[in-house]
């Protein structure tokens, strides 16, 4: 079972190590997403929710696929 909040932890480590992989900043993402700075760093913390608009907005500036897929844990 993965929680709400590790969930989050997990998803916003895979965008700061993809951000720091492309060579960017936080404000760098958050202007080529339209996204404010605040909030990239929110997400990568793990402590923002977020709509998925903006993990598209967030993927399309890294240049990126979003994959999202769902397993049974049973």
């Amino acid at each position: 079972y993965m929680s709400n909040s590790t969930a989050l932890q997990h998803i916003g480590q895979n965008i700061r190590d993809l951000r720091k992989y492309r060579g960017l900043t936080q404000q760098e993402l958050a202007e080529k997403s339209g996204i404010r700075t605040a909030t990239v760093s929110d997400i990568e913390k793990g402590l923002a929710n977020f709509e998925i608009n903006t993990i598209i907005r967030i993927a399309t500036a890294l240049n990126c696929a979003l994959d999202i897929s769902f397993t049974p844990l049973d």
